[in-house]
């Protein structure tokens, strides 16, 4: 009992939040808005994605997207940071090489995501309806790396909401065993029994990359009170420009993976670069380029850039003031929005091929929503996560923390 007063104590001493140091905003409905727009734009990440993909109708591979979406993200961020940067929110600690090293091994970590589970995201590798569920497995591997390389000291209650949120993604996939029992939904592992394990361990990656970015996030703002800094929280912008590069040139430098036989998707280096160079031509809806929806190549592209660069700064902001493992459990729910936006729109499932969608899928995806939040409420309500200073009562902001930084 005294451990629960004290976790949701801890809780509460957020002093909140400042838009240009005027506005007050409290730390619970910035931290709502913020989830809720991450759940939204992670689902727009995953329906552009598809669609993205079903623009180009197979007139390049995989590789091009990784190689020209990690571009993009490079570019808007970096501009995006000269900014925060001109509006000197960006101060010379945070540019210390210090935090360099955290943020090389985002990027990398980022990029193995990207090869891993785009690699084997193919219907023949991984067919959708194994997919859906191997994807979950990256809740459990945060929490359990959490506790291994951040100073986590979890509550009943964070375990407890583990066990809920699974059990709800399980109660939404049960029309897809359904469809595996039956065998009314193609599960045949086409190019590789090892596909599924691939996929699973492209999961641990994207685990890692939130740990560590938190794990930079609490050491920043630690030393920047120590060093009365006068911005105690790392700046998200510089930190997702700095990370999209490394992403961008672990990707590139990588790009002979595509080579690889039963990896890559490109059997030689002619394929290589014709696969490559028509992803930038049908982008730009190159009219001499035929056999593509090229068309809306570009609209579509755009989707996922905007949708990823979203999901990304609201991810980045609540490592910082949530955790790695609230972002996880929140990871939960986009695949959820994304079968009923299928659902809803046939006509552009089957022009994505994405799969089809009875009742039973909406029906089973609507009836999790309620124990998927549940779970998440028995999260919140086990206060804290993080076992550092805060137990010593320095941990927490004294004063708003200005929002956009």
């Amino acid at each position: 009992m005294i451990n629960n007063e004290y976790n949701s104590h801890k809780q509460s001493r957020h002093p909140g939040f400042t838009i240009g140091r005027k506005w007050y905003l409290s730390f619970t409905v910035v931290a709502i808005i913020l989830s809720i727009l991450n759940i939204i734009f992670a689902s727009g990440q995953s329906i552009g994605l598809a669609l993205f993909l079903a623009s180009f109708n197979r007139l390049t591979g995989v590789y091009f997207v990784l190689f020209f979406c990690s571009l993009s993200f490079t570019i808007v961020f970096s501009i995006m940071s000269l900014w925060f940067g001109y509006k000197q929110q960006i101060t010379p600690f945070m540019r210390s090489s210090r935090w360099i090293k955290y943020m090389v091994l985002v990027g990398v970590f980022d990029a193995a995501n990207g090869f891993l589970i785009v690699f084997s995201s193919h219907g023949t590798r991984v067919p959708p309806a194994l997919t859906a569920i191997l994807v979950q497995s990256i809740i459990p591997f945060t929490f359990i790396l959490s506790k291994f390389l951040l100073p986590k000291k979890y509550h009943w209650r964070h375990i407890l909401s583990v066990f809920v949120v699974l059990l709800g993604v399980t109660f939404s996939l049960i029309p897809t065993f359904k469809r595996i029992h039956d065998g009314t939904s193609k599960t045949e592992l086409k190019d590789g029994w090892y596909w599924p394990f691939i996929f699973i361990l492209g999961c641990i990656p994207a685990a890692l990359m939130n740990i560590v970015q938190e794990k930079l996030q609490v050491k920043y703002t630690q030393q920047a009170r120590e060093n009365q800094e006068p911005i105690t929280r790392f700046s998200v912008m510089y930190f997702q420009a700095v990370e999209s590069t490394f992403q961008f040139g672990t990707i590139a430098l990588c790009f002979a993976l595509d080579l690889v036989p039963r990896f890559g998707t490109s059997n030689d280096i002619h394929t290589f670069w014709t696969s490559f160079s028509n992803g930038f031509r049908c982008f730009f809806n190159d009219k001499s380029l035929s056999g593509g929806r090229c068309n809306v190549a570009g609209g579509t592209g755009i989707l996922f850039i905007v949708s990823y660069l979203g999901t990304y700064i609201t991810g980045t902001f609540l490592t910082d003031h949530v955790s790695a493992n609230w972002l996880s459990i929140l990871s939960s729910i986009s695949p959820l929005i994304a079968t009923s936006f299928w659902f809803i729109f046939p006509s552009i499932n089957k022009w994505a091929e994405v799969g089809k969608m009875d009742n039973w899928d909406i029906g089973f995806s609507l009836g999790a929503l309620p124990i998927i939040l549940i779970g998440m409420y028995f999260y919140r309500r086990g206060g804290t996560d993080r076992k550092t200073e805060e137990e010593d009562n320095c941990f927490m902001d004294e004063l708003p923390v200005e929002l956009f930084w």
